[in-house]
Parts: structure tokens; C-alpha cells; sequence
């Protein structure tokens, strides 16, 4: 970034709204458990042999 002439402060600082939430934290949070669930649900289904032989590989 040589021979720049634009200014910007060195401390940038987040806003955080209830907007932040709804487009963030929230999605964020339902994927973390829907793909926990899911492979929870996967693994679930198998049969215990098969889940020690796929540990011995």
C-alpha cells in the first residue's frame, strides 16, 4: 500500500443495533444448532458396530 493519500482513523468502531442481531447473531446461532441436530440425528441412526469400525480406520 505504498503511496497512499487517504486518512482513516486507526480505531474503527462497530455499532452494534438490534438490526446487528437479526442479520447476524440470530442466522449464526440457528445453523450452529441445526447442524449440531443434524449430525447428532446421523449418528444417531448408525449402528454401534459400524460407528466402532469407521473409530478403527
Amino acid at each position: 500500500m505504498k503511496n497512499i493519500n487517504m486518512m482513516f482513523p486507526a480505531v474503527i468502531r462497530a455499532e452494534v443495533t438490534s438490526e446487528t442481531y437479526y442479520i447476524g447473531f440470530i442466522p449464526g446461532l440457528f445453523s450452529t444448532v441445526l447442524g449440531t441436530a443434524l449430525s447428532g440425528f446421523g449418528i444417531y441412526k448408525r449402528q454401534t458396530a459400524q460407528l466402532f469400525k469407521e473409530l478403527e480406520v
